[in-house]
């Protein structure tokens, strides 16, 4: 017996065929609609809109990364003990400002650490299986082969600060040296040092 409450199968979510049946529309339609398509009439989507406000309908995003090839998961990794992580006020400042880049987006931020050899081993075997869209990688030291397995493995990666002016992978840094002498002459300037 079909269910006509507000709830789909076994009292679960509702599903996309239920928003569908009561907007009197096909499956596809409704999918359309949901990832908001341009290839729909204003009353089909009045109507597929109603339908999801009346029955709840969340819909499935892993179902929706599944379809499209992609995990919607970025990586942190750090190269790095947790002792080190969580000591050091670099590390928390990289998490928010990346945190808050990705918090309009639908995207997913995993902290993985991968400061030993069998740490980074689960490393290459989580991403070999396409858990996530890509890698950020911080703390990496001249020796590290954090970057050259990410480079084999095609995972998109970026490295905060570069292990050498022959870097491969894409990267960001700052100019520790530069901000700190134009800090000193501006403060120079200003009579503020001397």
């Amino acid at each position: 017996m079909a269910s006509h409450g507000t709830r789909g199968r076994s009292g679960g979510r509702p599903t996309l065929e239920q928003v569908a049946a009561r907007a009197g529309v096909g499956r596809g339609t409704v999918s359309r609609v949901i990832n908001g398509s341009p290839r729909v009439s204003e009353a089909t989507r009045a109507a597929v809109e109603a339908a999801v406000a009346e029955l709840g309908y969340v819909p499935n995003t892993a179902a929706r990364a599944l379809a499209a090839n992609r995990t919607d998961a970025i990586a942190l990794v750090v190269p790095e003990p947790e002792t080190r992580f969580f000591a050091e006020p670099y590390f928390s400042d990289i998490l928010k400002g990346v945190g808050s880049e990705l918090s309009e987006t639908e995207m997913q931020l995993l902290l993985i650490f991968a400061g030993g050899d069998r740490e980074r081993q689960r490393l290459a075997q989580y991403l070999a299986a396409h858990r996530v869209d890509g890698v950020l990688l911080v703390s990496v030291h001249a020796d590290d082969p954090l970057p050259d397995m990410l480079a084999q493995l095609e995972i998109p990666a970026v490295i905060s600060g570069p292990r050498s002016a022959g870097e491969t992978l894409a990267s960001v840094d700052s100019d520790n040296y530069g901000g700190a002498r134009s800090a000193v002459e501006h403060l120079v300037s200003r009579g503020g040092a001397g």
